[in-house]
């Protein structure tokens, strides 16, 4: 049986905080299930300010009460796992479980540049995320973590006590197994000691997603895992798919991704021209 979608939506931290808590407010008040933020180091000149992601969502977790917050998503590029641990941990606190660390890979670029290194191939990178997201697990799970990585090192930390320990678990490219890879997916990790959070895939259009999600059904069952186990998240608002130019469109776009086996699909919160209308239509499929 096709379920609809859960609706969550894609917030920008491009904002002085008092703007973005009226936004975060409001999404709330509509119902939307998470906010997610892309983190970003370097966003410029696309963006005049873009504020760091853990403390733009642990302003907003203060600022709600239900809705969740997450990162859309934290890469090894310029994030270490033991600090990063140190703040998945705090936003747990702060938002009362509402949490999720979206991780992967991350691609090159300004944000891969900003540290310096070598520019990592493909290849690399996945196998730096499987590295690095096996470290938060461990760092997250408590006690001392003294490791020696091809990219990253930990040296005698402990982020969290033994006792208050959290669960995390990492999964390369589709989140379909240890090793699994695929394009234009991440794996949240879930600190409220649930499974792991769901793959993302971004929607571009009837025929690209079909074929996003058949491939995404092959790489779990090259490792061995049950498709209808993971729970898949859909980015929309990018490429032909406009879903809040209307209800009707809203509407058919939550159908086509349920029955392509979407649990969330999430929209880019509205901005700039037309902003007031696609928030009424927002409003109005949430609201029904």
């Amino acid at each position: 049986m096709t379920r609809t979608p859960v609706v969550d939506a894609v917030m920008s931290p491009d904002q002085v905080w008092t703007r973005s808590a009226t936004e975060w407010r409001l999404a709330e008040e509509m119902g939307v299930g998470r906010g997610w933020i892309y983190d970003h180091l370097n966003l410029q000149p696309q963006h005049e300010r873009w504020h760091e992601a853990t403390t733009h969502l642990a302003a907003a977790a203060a600022t709600t009460t239900r809705i969740g917050v997450g990162t859309m998503v934290t890469t090894p590029n310029f994030r270490h796992p033991a600090p990063s641990a140190k703040a998945a941990l705090t936003l747990h606190d702060v938002s009362a479980g509402r949490f999720v660390l979206g991780v992967g890979a991350g691609g090159p670029g300004a944000d891969s540049d900003a540290l310096g290194g070598p520019v990592l191939e493909r290849r690399d990178r996945m196998s730096r995320l499987a590295e690095w997201t096996e470290m938060l697990r461990r760092l997250l799970d408590g006690g001392t973590v003294d490791a020696d990585g091809r990219f990253t090192t930990v040296r005698f930390t402990v982020v969290t006590a033994q006792r208050d320990r959290t669960s995390a678990a990492g999964r390369r490219g589709h989140g379909c197994g240890r090793h699994a890879r695929g394009r234009r997916a991440r794996r949240p990790v879930d600190h409220s000691g649930r499974r792991a959070g769901p793959a993302r895939v971004r929607g571009h259009g009837r025929g690209g997603d079909r074929a996003a999600a058949e491939l995404l059904d092959e790489t779990c069952a090259a490792a061995g895992r049950d498709p209808s186990s993971l729970p898949r998240l859909v980015v929309l608002g990018y490429g032909s798919e406009r879903p809040l130019e209307s209800e009707e469109a809203f509407r058919d776009a939550l159908g086509r991704y349920g029955e392509l086996g979407a649990a969330t699909v999430a929209v880019l919160w509205p901005r700039g021209e037309g902003a007031t209308r696609h928030l009424d239509v927002l409003a109005a499929v949430l609201g029904r």
